[in-house]
């Protein structure tokens, strides 16, 4: 891709956009406009303070190719390709965080996620520069979870400089934008996702960790990454590093043996693809065909704390599903489910939770584009144009168009069930 000068973004001057236009146009990386300045002698910021990349090895990894048009006849192309290289460079920073032992809870972007500066910001400052090299073009507009509050504070400053530094030897190790990024940049960077969306012009939509238990445990966690136009789901990417590229297996949410490392894409109008997060050719997926309730599995959260587990079971047991659910972390049921490892998909909040756009919207197209059906409890479409939340009917279902009707039923039965029960208490 050739140089981009003059792009208009809050937090960066970027000189250049591709690591050999940089090396063309000047000697030393471009370095984002925030004091204090970089010396004229260091590449990126950690070069005095090597003590904090001790334990992490460089990891040589192959540099993402830029992005080109993609096939004619999608008119989101340049859009797609360039949410597939975000997530993917995303998920490079995450895969290596497993290794860096993570800070205090003092420390905490989210107070309940101690470990949370080290991945999830990092992963949303990639993300946002990407889609700004690749595609912005005008004003940007980005709703994601994270921001830099907690960052701002006082203490904060150690955990400040890992992300520096996180993001800094990312950029490097990839190679594709001669750029590094300054503890005010980076900031800026994270401050970029606090647009409020809604149903006028494009907002791309973001949960740079979407899973963070799953994510601490080793378990399954994705870079989530949608794009809404005029109000509307058009784009969605999943990038599940953990997930088995072939098939999930058993109730643990992998598969011994299988690759792991699958990312995922749907473009409206296009259908879903699958293909690994570290290179292979993209296969179309579709749900599963399943028509007979009993032949059915079921995908639910992990954590009871996520979903009532004693609601999916009541619903289950009306439906007749013998096999026991699958549970997993994150958005990677959508993807799973996409591609047929299992039939239904049921999400149900306690009382009193408001679902964020960004926990749904690239997973519901990535399982609509498969052929699936995503709703709330009702039977309504979800409505991603209200801003940073859902307004639904209790919960979200997604299968396929054999078995929404049954499971529509058991649902709205269950839920009355529950009520009437609650109220005799």
């Amino acid at each position: 891709m050739g140089a981009r000068v003059g792009l208009v973004v809050p937090h960066a001057l970027l000189a250049a956009s591709s690591a050999a236009a940089s090396r063309a146009l000047a000697p030393s990386r471009a370095r984002l406009p925030y004091p204090p300045p970089f010396p004229a002698s260091s590449s990126f910021s950690t070069a005095a303070s090597p003590s904090r990349l001790l334990s992490r090895p460089r990891r040589g990894f192959q540099r993402l190719p830029p992005v080109r048009a993609m096939a004619s006849g999608n008119p989101y192309a340049a859009e797609l390709a360039a949410a597939k290289k975000a997530v993917t460079l995303a998920a490079r920073l995450c895969k290596v965080t497993r290794l860096v032992p993570f800070s205090p809870p003092s420390c905490g972007l989210r107070s309940e996620r101690p470990s949370a500066p080290h991945f999830s910001g990092g992963s949303q400052i990639l993300v946002s520069l990407v889609l700004k090299m690749e595609v912005s073009s005008g004003p940007f507009s980005l709703v994601a979870e994270e921001d830099s509050e907690e960052l701002r504070k006082d203490g904060a400053g150690e955990i400040l400089e890992e992300i520096t530094d996180l993001v800094n030897e990312t950029l490097v190790d990839d190679g594709s934008y001669n750029i590094s990024f300054t503890k005010e940049g980076i900031l800026s960077a994270i401050d970029d996702g606090k647009s409020e969306g809604g149903p006028s012009g494009r907002h791309w939509v973001l949960d740079p960790i979407d899973g963070t238990k799953g994510f601490l445990r080793g378990d399954q966690y994705a870079i989530a990454l949608a794009l809404l136009d005029e109000g509307k789901v058009v784009l969605g990417v999943l990038a599940c590093p953990n997930l088995p590229l072939s098939s999930i297996s058993n109730t643990n949410g992998s598969s011994s043996g299988d690759q792991v490392g699958a990312l995922f894409s749907a473009t409206i109008g296009c259908g879903t693809e699958v293909e690994s997060l570290y290179g292979s050719p993209a296969q179309k997926v579709t749900v599963c065909s399943i028509d007979n309730p009993v032949d059915a599995s079921f995908f639910e959260s992990y954590e009871s704390a996520h979903s009532m587990h004693d609601l999916t079971s009541s619903i289950a047991e009306k439906l007749g599903v013998l096999a026991p659910p699958v549970r997993i972390d994150s958005q990677a049921k959508y993807g799973a489910l996409a591609r047929g490892d299992g039939a239904i998909y049921l999400r149900f909040p306690h009382k009193g939770y408001k679902e964020k756009i960004w926990d749904h919207a690239a997973g519901s197209i990535v399982v609509t584009e498969a052929g699936g059906i995503v709703t709330d409890a009702a039977g309504n479409d979800l409505d991603f144009s209200k801003g940073r939340f859902l307004e639904l009917d209790t919960g979200i279902i997604a299968t396929n168009k054999q078995l929404m009707p049954s499971l529509l039923k058991a649902v709205q039965q269950s839920i009355e069930e529950k009520k009437q029960a609650t109220s005799l208490l």
